[in-house]
C-alpha cells in the first residue's frame, strides 16, 4: 500500500507541474513580440530589375 500511496501522491504532483507548466506558458505570450506577417518582398536595383526576393512564412 505504501507504494500505491507514493504513486499516486508523484502523479498528483506532476499533473499540477504540467497544469503550471501550460499555464505560463500560455499566459506569458503578452503581445509584446511583433507579430509574425507572411510576404513576400522584392528588391529592385536602379534599372528596376529584381535583384533579391525574400518570403516571409509564419508558423
Amino acid at each position: 500500500m505504501r507504494l500505491r500511496d507514493r504513486k499516486l501522491r508523484l502523479g498528483i504532483v506532476l499533473a499540477i507541474a504540467v497544469t503550471a507548466a501550460v499555464f505560463a506558458w500560455r499566459t506569458g505570450q503578452n503581445g509584446a513580440t511583433p507579430k509574425c506577417e507572411p510576404g513576400r518582398v522584392e528588391e529592385r536595383d536602379a534599372a528596376g530589375t529584381v535583384t533579391k526576393v525574400v518570403r516571409t512564412t509564419c508558423l
